[in-house]
């Protein structure tokens, strides 16, 4: 996979290099020892573009572990681009484990998306896999920072000219406020490759978090 990822970042391609600006809400509370609710709000907002893009995603966890649980969900994704107005939905299954280890709050997960994207004719069907790896090092006080990457593969029919679809890699500092969440602020690089195959999208994000976790089962 590495080398693969490798190769894919090396190709010379044309490129576009986008600033833009990432506003977020991601919230995982578990209601019961089994079940609970996820909800995560977007609004990203290209800073040089007539482009912007809502994106709304609840879901359902169920709780295997406190730091273990699958989710089923949707999406829904309404993109503004040169008053043209482009929606998309998904359903979504994943996986995510929260350990800590050596006092380091660590996230993984693995998600399964179907999409159906609108285009002139109807609506386009894909499929994409993702894997996400974050970590949070403790700073002073109620102080973080957290680094994390995510990596996108479509697959099947439909999925384009190449098989990896984008990747982000972020760096944020935040800070705790007890049980309500954390507040956090912090740089992302998006590295998308377009469906031709050739185009390259460079983009630079500002991104703006609130997360929360609160539980009601001890």
């Amino acid at each position: 996979m590495l080398p693969l990822l490798i190769l894919l970042l090396a190709t010379p391609l044309a490129a576009e290099i986008n600033p833009r600006f990432w506003s977020s809400y991601f919230g995982d509370h578990r209601l019961t020892k089994h079940w609970g609710v996820h909800f995560d709000g977007q609004y990203r907002h290209d800073l040089t573009q007539d482009w912007g893009q809502l994106l709304l995603r609840p879901g359902l966890n169920y709780y295997i572990r406190p730091n273990l649980f699958l989710t089923q969900g949707y999406l829904y994704v309404r993109t503004e681009s040169k008053n043209t107005v482009t929606p998309e939905h998904r359903s979504w299954q994943q996986i995510q484990y929260t350990p800590k280890v050596l006092n380091l709050n660590m996230s993984h997960r693995l998600r399964l998306e179907q999409r159906w994207i609108s285009i002139p004719t109807g609506h386009r069907y894909q499929n994409r896999i993702r894997y996400f790896y974050r970590t949070e090092v403790p700073a002073t006080g109620k102080y973080f920072v957290g680094l994390q990457n995510e990596i996108f593969l479509g697959f099947g029919p439909n999925k384009g000219a190449s098989v990896y679809d984008q990747n982000r890699a972020y760096i944020s500092v935040g800070r705790r406020f007890g049980p309500i969440g954390r507040l956090e602020t912090g740089y992302m690089y998006q590295n998308t490759l377009l469906r031709n195959g050739i185009t390259r999208e460079h983009n630079h994000i500002l991104v703006v978090s609130f997360l929360s976790a609160f539980t009601r089962v001890k």
